[in-house]
């Protein structure tokens, strides 16, 4: 047996020479070392090898048109002079839906000047104004009530919320923001810190590691990263099962990875820090950037609302815990509260971690008429809800913290909306489901942002505050929006969680009356939002409602700051509802925007109106340069040149009226009440 070493054949028939033999310790001789340039050399190679390989690799990519980069804002396609926020920003953080949220379309100046007043929004859903947008935000409801306060500002309250993200989108959209410049950052988030995107508990997430989410946050602008995380994402989704992301009806639905979350476990508290480091990252930023900071509490539906998952911790004695909570319902249903509070305080002292005993014993408490107690009992039942959309109230104690760590302003909106619910307990009152308020609590934490910002004298002396009574009057959710709201929350209520897993109840909308048709076309996609309201516009002014149509136009000026058609839309109502000096300021502002002849013409029949027949006659004659034979500026001129004394202007602008609309028996008039043509002679010209 060869016992030798191994030899390697050639591949050529013949073998390599045997080795000589092995030199003694006396002759060996040490290998020359490399001098010391030359090993620099190697070293900084050996780096830029892996280094120029990955720099070719994402320049390949690019070249190719892999990936793309989604700034926070770009160019308004139609007003180069204004920005918005991009549509598809949120494609930086959700790698497997295949629709992303994006936020309200809040067009600003793309170079801020010195009359600008600018606020930037930042938050989840609740921010954005779910599910009405637009009017029923608290963000463009504080935006109409500060163009009041500072008459002759241009206000922009920019809302980049969106539906579905957390601390960690709001940290990485926080330069962009500073970019802008913004007066001050107002921020109401806390919801979504376990499921938003990112978060612990969330099917969009990239671990629990705070500090290696921001770092890709960071490098996601590289296509090497994008498609990094597309190959983990597609790989997650083969291997995982039926863990794999779910195809549910509603975003909220998709967004759950980790359904129970109990209260106090590793999971939580990791939710906790993560929110309390970004957060305490986000404002410091703005700190450094000299930027006020304004961030609200979050409030949830209390009351009447019960936790999704109560559950209860493992070794709890099921049957006997059940059997105190049978004993407690029997107990309150007959009216003995003292032995009914007894029995849910045993069943909390044997689980203090189950929700349901918490938020039982609230109610009784509440039917009591101990509100505080009731209220106390109801946030702990929520601090237990395992399935964590709603935030536990120690979200709260680190947005206190965190302000006070930093010098921004709490704004107290959870005890804003407490304090206008009975018994100080949020409800039904002001919460659509479990936690997205309607209207009236929107309008709530706008006044609540609107009095920070008042109380600390933000932007300087505040020369015409609005009451809230009256702002309220004012907002501008029109009909559509509000039944696009109701739409949209049967839409999540007929889904999970809030029907059992699997479970979808169908909802056929049967719309009866003109209002509903336009609403159920929009929720349906058969017509832009704008071409809606228009619509909607149309239909109150047939109908002689002009404070219906005013607020629709008004929501179209809102929606569009820059284009001149909505406020000549405006205008029209106003004037049709007598209110010519309001009209005159909407023609003005559209006339400002784009010298429509239809402005021109408005401007000098209101001001022909007002006796102001000079400068009437001058909006008029500049009309007739765009729209040389519309028979209303024609006849309006023909009267102001008249009252001017200049008779041979008037005949000549009458009679090419005519000549135009020979039936126009108004101008047959007029012209037959002008002076004979001998007698023009002497006019004034």
């Amino acid at each position: 047996m060869h016992t030798g070493p191994a030899v390697r054949h050639d591949g050529a028939g013949e073998f390599p020479a045997p080795l000589p033999p092995h030199p003694g310790p006396m002759a060996t001789t040490p290998a020359a070392s490399p001098p010391p340039a030359r090993r620099l050399l190697w070293t900084v190679l050996m780096v830029l090898i892996p280094v120029l390989f990955f720099v070719l690799l994402e320049g390949g990519l690019r070249l190719v048109g892999y990936g793309d980069d989604y700034p926070l804002f770009i160019p308004a396609p139609d007003a180069p002079a204004y920005r918005y926020q991009n549509p598809e920003v949120a494609r930086r953080y959700f790698v497997r839906q295949q629709n992303v949220p994006n936020s309200l379309y809040d067009f600003f100046l793309a170079e801020k000047d010195t009359n600008t007043l600018r606020i930037v929004v930042q938050g989840g859903s609740s921010a954005a104004g779910y599910p009405y947008y637009r009017g029923g935000s608290f963000s463009r409801m504080l935006e109409q009530r500060l163009l009041q306060t500072f008459p002759g500002r241009n206000v922009e309250v920019v809302n980049t919320a969106m539906a579905a993200v957390n601390s960690f989108t709001l940290l990485d959209l926080a330069d962009e923001i500073i970019a802008i410049e913004p007066d001050a950052v107002l921020i109401y988030a806390g919801h979504n810190e376990y499921y938003g995107v990112l978060g612990v508990g969330s099917a969009e997430s990239l671990g629990t590691v705070r500090a290696v989410v921001n770092l890709y946050l960071r490098l996601q602008h590289l296509r090497l990263v994008q498609g990094l995380r597309a190959l983990l994402a597609a790989a997650a989704g083969t291997l995982a099962g039926d863990e794999r992301p779910r195809p549910g009806h509603t975003l909220m639905e998709r967004m759950v990875r980790e359904q129970s979350i109990p209260y106090g476990s590793p999971l939580y508290e990791r939710g906790l820090r993560q929110f309390q480091g970004n957060l305490r990252d986000l404002l410091a930023r703005y700190r450094d950037a000299g930027i006020p900071v304004y961030i609200g509490t979050v409030a949830s539906n209390e009351r009447d609302h019960p936790p999704f998952i109560s559950g209860l911790a493992e070794g709890t004695p099921a049957d006997r815990w059940e059997a105190l909570m049978q004993d407690a319902r029997r107990a309150a249903a007959a009216g003995d509260t003292a032995r009914a509070l007894a029995r849910y305080d045993e069943a909390i002292a044997l689980d203090s971690l189950a929700a349901e005993a918490f938020y039982r014993k609230a109610q009784v408490l509440d039917a009591a008429g101990r509100y505080a107690e009731a209220r106390a009992a109801y946030r702990a039942a929520i601090d237990r809800d395992q399935l964590r959309f709603r935030a536990p109230e120690a979200i709260n104690a680190i947005i206190r913290a965190e302000a006070a760590r930093a010098g921004a302003v709490v704004v107290e909106t959870q005890a804003a909306l407490a304090a206008a619910s009975p018994g100080g307990i949020i409800g039904h009152n002001l919460m659509l489901e479990h936690l997205h308020p309607n209207v009236d609590g929107y309008f709530l934490i706008a006044d609540a942002f609107y009095e920070a910002l008042r109380a600390e004298s933000a932007f300087g002396v505040w020369p015409a505050p609005v009451p809230a009574d009256l702002a309220r009057q004012e907002v501008l959710l029109t009909a559509v929006d509000s039944l696009m709201g109701v739409y949209r929350i049967r839409q999540l209520m007929n889904n999970w969680p809030f029907q059992p897993p699997g479970v979808t109840r169908r909802d056929t909308l049967r719309p009866t009356t003109p209002v509903e048709q336009l609403a159920v076309a929009l929720l349906r996609d058969q017509r832009s939002w704008g071409e809606t309201i228009t619509l909607l516009r149309q239909y109150y002014e047939q109908q002689g409602d002009y404070r219906r149509a005013l607020q629709a136009a008004l929501a179209l000026v809102q929606e569009y700051p820059f284009a001149a058609a909505p406020y000549l839309d405006a205008g029209n109502v106003l004037v049709k509802a007598g209110r010519y000096d309001e009209a005159l300021s909407y023609f003005l502002a559209a006339h400002d925007r784009e010298p429509l002849p239809a402005a021109q013409r408005m401007i000098g029949s209101i001001l022909l109106r007002r006796g102001e027949r000079a400068a009437a006659i001058g909006w008029l004659e500049r009309s007739l340069q765009g729209d040389p034979d519309h028979p209303q500026t024609l006849y309006n001129l023909a009267g102001a040149y008249a009252l001017e004394g200049r008779f041979a202007e008037a005949r000549r602008t009458v009679i090419r009226l005519l000549e135009r609309h020979p039936d126009h028996a108004d101008a047959r008039r007029l012209l037959g009440s002008l002076p004979p043509e001998a007698d023009g002679e002497g006019n004034r010209e």
